[in-house]
């Protein structure tokens, strides 16, 4: 049994972001991907001795209980505790399909999430402060209005374009 780590279950419903983002932030999962979801949740959260003690809708609810209640706390180096993100807001499964709402959350931070970074590594490599990065995250932040070369340096920190922190 590999464990009970959140971490590759935190990787495997971030993946699912960017096309439920697409879709006004709501991701429609079909039988098959509800099955693959579900053995990774079973590998990584039932000990196969308690296997035989749950039914197919106790999994189910487990598992979509620990969808809503993954998240990350983001920490950064200015020594607070750090902000909770929650990537899923609600789960609903009608006996063959899963509908996950995603949370919107500002592309500049997703596109770190996705790289595994925290502030301060970004900010490091942009050269710029933690305080910096924070501000380019947040939700209100319009990096169209911000200096071309902070734009450049964050989206080269972040390895990709400045047109995908902008969307």
């Amino acid at each position: 049994m590999p464990g009970f780590e959140k971490d590759a279950f935190w990787a495997k419903i971030l993946s699912m972001y960017d096309e439920a983002k697409e879709n006004h932030y709501l991701l429609k999962l079909d039988e098959e991907q509800v099955r693959e979801l579900k053995a990774l949740y079973i590998d990584l959260y039932i000990p196969m001795e308690k296997l035989g003690h749950y039914d197919d809708e106790k999994i189910m609810k487990k598992m979509m209980t620990t969808i809503v209640s993954i998240y990350k706390i983001d920490k950064d180096a200015m020594g607070n505790s750090g902000e909770v993100v929650q990537l899923v807001n609600t789960v609903k499964y009608d006996g063959r399909n899963m509908y996950l709402q995603f949370a919107r959350i500002s592309p500049v931070k997703m596109r770190r999430f996705q790289l595994g970074k925290s502030r301060q590594q970004i900010a490091e490599k942009m050269g710029y402060s933690v305080s910096a990065v924070k501000n380019c995250e947040e939700a209100f932040c319009d990096l169209s209005r911000q200096p071309e070369n902070l734009v450049r340096k964050l989206a080269k920190a972040l390895e990709c374009d400045p047109e995908t922190l902008m969307q």
